[in-house]
C-alpha cells in the first residue's frame, strides 16, 4: 500500500498560522482601510520583495496604510498587521 509523502516544513515558516482576512471578525473587517493588492512580488531574497496596496508601494516592515503594517510577503500573499491583529491577505485578493 502506498504511503503518503512525509510532511514538509511550510515554505513560509514565519507566519504559518495567520488567519485569512475574510475570517476576521466583522467589526475588524469593517475597520480595515481599503486593500486592493495591485502588485505582489515575492523573491527568495527578502530585500527584493514588495507589494503595491492601492497606490502605496511597501516592503516588509513598512507601512502600507494608516494602522496597516506589512509584516511578511509570502508566496501566497502578504501578512499584514492592523491595530495588533495579524492576518493574511491572499495574493488573489478577497
Amino acid at each position: 500500500m502506498p504511503q503518503a509523502p512525509p510532511a514538509t516544513a511550510s515554505a513560509d515558516p514565519v507566519a504559518p498560522d495567520v488567519p485569512l482576512v475574510y475570517t476576521l471578525p466583522l467589526q475588524t473587517r469593517q475597520a480595515l482601510p481599503p486593500m486592493k493588492l495591485a502588485m505582489h512580488v515575492w523573491n527568495a531574497d527578502p530585500a527584493r520583495r514588495f507589494i503595491i496596496l492601492g497606490e502605496t508601494r511597501a516592503a516588509e516592515g513598512e507601512s502600507a496604510a494608516q494602522d496597516l503594517q506589512v509584516i511578511e510577503i509570502r508566496r501566497d500573499g502578504v501578512v499584514l498587521e492592523f491595530r495588533g491583529t495579524r492576518f493574511l491577505l491572499p495574493r488573489a485578493g478577497w
